[in-house]
């Protein structure tokens, strides 16, 4: 097969080519701008050693111009070749790509033109080549493979072999020049003469089918030329076109995408192809495959936006996070308005994927900076901020997104946890009622303000030794507490948590009255042994055993506190 680049070079021929037309052209053509037969190009063949493929091209072109008269067959001398190549500063001595190649035919008018691959054998050499024509890039025959002992018994072949190719292009000028007409069945008959004279012919084909479309033939008589072309030549592209076309039709997504990527494999360096080869390949789930395309294709071509903006959709689609997040990187700094808010989330994503949390934060604070109304970065932001332990950091940021925009939503909740991870019970209660008076999360805040409340309860629990009025202060705190979880989401566990808190403060107030012999402990003690009666009973079915427990243990000291209030109380 023939190599489709030689590396990666500059494309200015074609560019300078168009603007030495008006000078350049009559000075080279001179005399032979009249000549009425096919001028045919040859230009330094690929091989592993540039010399080897210099010399086997003139080895080619000498033997074509011995084999055939000019009346036949015109061979643009070597010389004007080499003074293009010259004047458009370029190498005269290396294998062109094929775009620059087309631009050389065109500007030496040339109608035909051979790119080949010259490579060493143990006994000599070996060339592969494909004949093109000057009109179209796209339209070229392959040649069989020659081999021989010498560069010159390779030429000879090759000028044989020319003699059978060409066989076919009379007719299939023909048939071009009737399918532009319109006139189809003369097309028709044209290449079917042109395929009579080579058999293996796949220029007369090409026309074959066009000339078919035209006449709105059948898909299947159309499918089946195009396989015969690519029994031929696998890498033939308008046949590749068609079947893939056909297949698409048919629902054969198999071969479908066998199609696409024969299509890519063929023309790797058409961003165009490649761009849309990729995305039928995710429409069709087949991001794996695309993947290794487009990572081929970046490396060709690297800082092509377009290219760079399909590989992004594609390198997310495929969960691909480290190529993802350089082709965004890439696509940011090319165009910054290509960083919308779908951006700075999806690649917030590949951030999390790919292990870095600081490029995360760094994201969501950039986002946070373009989008200053958005308040949601800013929770992002603090979210992040939190998983790094960076506290201070995260309320400092919620604080701005409050300031931003009081009503943002989940903004309270985080704030709530951000001072109950600080111990900070009270500022996280003003939170939570901040949220509520923003009218948040209702049920999140609620459930959210009942763990505050047992937390409350569990350290007056584990406060025994302080003395009672703090105690007792201390379980009212968490009592004040759960009412406001109550009230916000009523929950039987709310309830049940509420009486038992009243019942260990009643505990502690009962315990201390009788020691100063103290009314206001008597009345605290009852007035907590009350609301614990009354929320434990309605609670109870969270804990129906400790319920029982406390509602005897209630009917026990109800009457003992009624009698301190009698005793202390005068």
């Amino acid at each position: 097969m023939i190599a489709l680049h030689a590396g990666t070079r500059s494309l200015r021929l074609a560019l300078v080519m168009t603007a030495l037309g008006a000078t350049a052209r009559p000075a080279l053509l001179g005399a032979q701008s009249k000549q009425p037969s096919p001028r045919f190009m040859i230009t330094p063949f690929h091989a592993p050693e540039k010399l080897l493929g210099w010399q086997a091209a003139d080895a080619v072109r000498e033997r074509l111009a011995d084999d055939n008269p000019q009346r036949i067959l015109f061979v643009i001398p070597k010389d004007d070749i080499v003074k293009s190549l010259e004047q458009s500063g370029y190498p005269p001595d290396l294998p062109l790509l094929p775009t620059d190649m087309k631009s050389l035919a065109t500007f030496t008018r040339a109608d035909e033109y051979i790119d080949a691959v010259i490579s060493k054998t143990p006994t000599g050499f070996r060339l592969e080549a494909r004949l093109f024509l000057g009109r179209d890039a796209s339209y070229s025959q392959p040649i069989p493979a020659i081999e021989g002992t010498r560069l010159g018994e390779v030429a000879g072949k090759l000028s044989r072999m020319l003699d059978e190719v060409r066989r076919q292009l009379e007719d299939e000028k023909s048939c071009y020049t009737n399918t532009r007409l319109r006139k189809e069945k003369e097309a028709i008959q044209n290449a079917k003469d042109a395929i009579k004279r080579y058999p293996r012919a796949t220029l007369a084909r090409v026309c074959l089918l066009q000339a078919m479309d035209q006449s709105k033939a059948s898909k299947d008589s159309m499918f089946k030329v195009a396989q015969e072309i690519l029994s031929i030549d696998p890498i033939n592209s308008p046949a590749l076109i068609l079947s893939a076309s056909y297949y698409k039709a048919k629902g054969d997504s198999s071969k479908y995408i066998e199609t696409l990527l024969a299509r890519v494999r063929n023309d790797p360096t058409n961003t165009r192809l490649v761009d849309q080869v990729v995305v039928d390949l995710v429409l069709y789930r087949r991001e794996q495959l695309a993947v290794p395309i487009m990572k081929a294709a970046l490396s060709e071509n690297p800082g092509e936006q377009q290219l760079l903006t399909t590989a992004y959709k594609l390198f997310y689609a495929a969960n691909a996070h480290k190529d993802m997040i350089s082709a965004g990187e890439e696509l940011a700094r090319i165009d910054t308005s290509f960083a919308d808010s779908s951006f700075f989330f999806r690649m917030s994503q590949a951030y999390t994927a790919d292990s870095q949390p600081l490029k995360q934060a760094e994201m969501f604070a950039h986002a946070a900076q373009k989008f200053p109304a958005n308040t949601g970065w800013l929770l992002l932001l603090a979210q992040v901020q939190r998983q790094q332990g960076q506290n201070q950091q995260a309320m400092e940021t919620l604080k701005k997104a409050v300031a931003v925009d009081p009503k943002t939503k989940g903004v309270y909740i985080q704030l709530a946890r951000a001072y109950k991870e600080q111990n900070q019970r009270d500022s996280a209660v003003a939170m939570i009622r901040g949220g509520l008076r923003e009218k948040d999360d209702v049920k999140v805040l609620g459930q959210y303000t009942l763990s505050i409340g047992n937390d409350s309860y569990k350290a007056a629990m584990a406060d025994s030794t302080a003395e009672a009025p703090v105690r007792i202060k201390e379980f009212q705190d968490a009592m004040v507490i759960i009412q406001l979880a109550d009230s916000v989401a009523p929950t039987p566990t709310a309830k049940f948590l509420l009486g038992v808190s009243a019942f260990r403060g009643g505990l502690v107030a009962a315990t201390e009255a009788p020691k100063g012999k103290s009314c206001d402990m008597a009345k605290t003690a009852a007035d907590l042994f009350g609301i614990a009666q009354t929320n434990v009973a309605l609670g109870g079915s969270t804990s129906p055993s400790s319920a029982g427990s406390i509602m005897t243990a209630l009917g026990q000291y109800m009457p003992i506190i009624d009698n301190q209030k009698k005793q202390f109380c005068k």
